[in-house]
């Protein structure tokens, strides 16, 4: 009997002591969390179509936010939703951790780090920087060793999917840089994106960026010329749409851009035309400095800077199939 209380005894004594350990682990976990929480602060350069819903979205979740832009516009919109509005960039950096740059060009994004009363004045010890921009490859590697050479971290995380998935936070973000500063990061990038991907070193995000705007002004421009003829040769665009997006021929503009744009003759998207031919520009240039040759890829940035010089620069980057139908001398409509 004694072995059989005792047996009792310990097995009460370890399961108490697991309950212990248990809960200990929680209280590990739930502390992260806490401390992670406490992390969840950023602050943000260039409230334009992308920023402004990415900065509505942090809001939503939870995050504090800070926000810097020339537009007092811009600025208004969002302070009326809780962020933080900041008199600079220094500022912005000196009382936010991490920052997010999202802004239309390169050149701004060096006078945004670089200018007075830029970032590199108010960055603090465990400062990171985020640039988001579609940027140059080799001008991110530049800005990076500066930044580091002063003691900061950066990563370079361009976006894809346009301001639906921005307003949802299903982006897709590509990611160069340290990996560990990557994994610091994420739990921020988690708020606006569902895939994130760490695609290489700091350079990499923009690199992979270009490449597949390429590939995308590449299928939108394709498959205007296609439903172009379709037209033409008396098909119903409904039916051609049907059967391209169950077959080989199927992409996101044939899928999606096609159905909801070009049919509908909305033409809205959110993403221009301008900002299209500069990353075909990207990607065209890089293919240049590598030797690399792009039959397919060079005529169809011709065709993009042709609609560019032709007045549709800040059209909706969608529109350049407007610029294949006048071509074509049709119209493909619902």
């Amino acid at each position: 009997m004694d072995s059989i209380y005792k047996t009792r005894e310990n097995s009460m004594f370890s399961g108490f002591i697991l309950g212990i350990n248990l809960a200990s682990e929680i209280m590990k976990k739930e502390k992260v969390n806490i401390e992670g929480m406490r992390m969840m602060r950023v602050g943000i350069i260039g409230i334009g179509n992308m920023g402004g819903r990415i900065v509505r979205r942090f809001l939503e979740e939870g995050v504090e936010v800070g926000v810097f832009d020339l537009n007092k516009d811009a600025l208004e919109s969002v302070a009326a939703l809780g962020a933080e509005v900041v008199k600079s960039p220094a500022q912005l950096a000196l009382h936010y951790q991490y920052i997010i740059t999202i802004l239309p060009n390169v050149d701004i994004v060096k006078k945004t780090l670089l200018g007075g009363n830029g970032l590199l004045e108010g960055f603090q010890e465990n400062s990171v920087l985020i640039e988001m921009t579609t940027s140059i490859p080799s001008v991110t590697k530049e800005l990076s060793g500066i930044i580091e050479e002063k003691g900061f971290r950066m990563i370079d995380a361009p976006i894809s999917g346009g301001v639906k998935k921005a307003e949802d936070g299903t982006l897709t973000i590509m990611v160069g840089g340290s990996k560990d500063v990557f994994a610091e990061a994420q739990p921020l990038l988690n708020h606006i994106g569902s895939n994130i991907v760490h695609v290489g070193e700091v350079g990499a995000g923009h690199t992979i960026k270009a490449l597949n705007n390429l590939i995308s002004a590449t299928t939108l421009a394709v498959t205007g010329e296609a439903m172009a003829l379709g037209v033409k040769l008396g098909l119903d665009p409904n039916k051609m749409l049907d059967v391209i997006n169950c077959s080989t021929g199927k992409s996101f503009s044939s899928d999606f851009k096609f159905p909801t744009q070009v049919l509908t003759r909305k033409f809205e998207v959110g993403f221009t035309l301008d900002l299209m031919v500069k990353d075909l520009m990207i990607a065209m240039n890089m293919a240049e400095e590598q030797k690399t040759p792009m039959f397919i890829s060079s005529a169809v940035y011709q065709l993009w800077k042709h609609a560019w010089t032709q007045g549709g620069s800040e059209m909706d980057h969608t529109a350049i199939v407007k610029f294949i139908e006048e071509m074509a001398d049709v119209e493909i409509k619902a």
